[in-house]
């Protein structure tokens, strides 16, 4: 999630509190909250073009690890997803173990990618 505000990476859920976080919350919307500039906002966890590559179910995050099957240890019919041979992923910021069978495609902020490239050009 980017922040409308400051363009930072740095946003994670902010609880409800009160009717408005609940009816936005039945629209599909949920409360962020950016630790960079600290303004909190409205918006769905993963955005529609993005929706078919595999996601954390938690937080949305799209830089996930492969592990093994048989390290996701809770939800709903774990033995039939093993058996059929779901891949299984490992959310590194919210620690999140679960099995998705969409597409696998790792999507980073812009600025981590800019980052990335900069400390590859110094290393050469």
């Amino acid at each position: 999630m980017i922040c409308p505000q400051c363009r930072s990476a740095n946003c994670f859920r902010s609880h409800r509190d009160g009717g408005l976080d609940f009816t936005f919350t039945l629209m599909g919307c949920k409360p962020w909250r950016c630790h960079s500039c600290d303004r909190r906002f409205y918006a769905k966890r993963v955005a529609l073009s993005y929706h078919r590559y595999a996601h954390c179910p938690r937080c949305g995050n799209f830089n996930l690890e492969r592990i093994s099957r048989d390290r996701v240890e809770d939800g709903i019919a774990i033995t039939l997803k093993r058996w059929l041979g779901f891949p299984a992923y490992r959310c590194d910021p919210c620690r999140e173990r679960f099995f998705s069978i969409r597409l696998f495609r790792r999507i980073v902020p812009s600025d981590g990618i800019a980052e990335e490239n900069q400390e590859a050009a110094e290393s050469s």
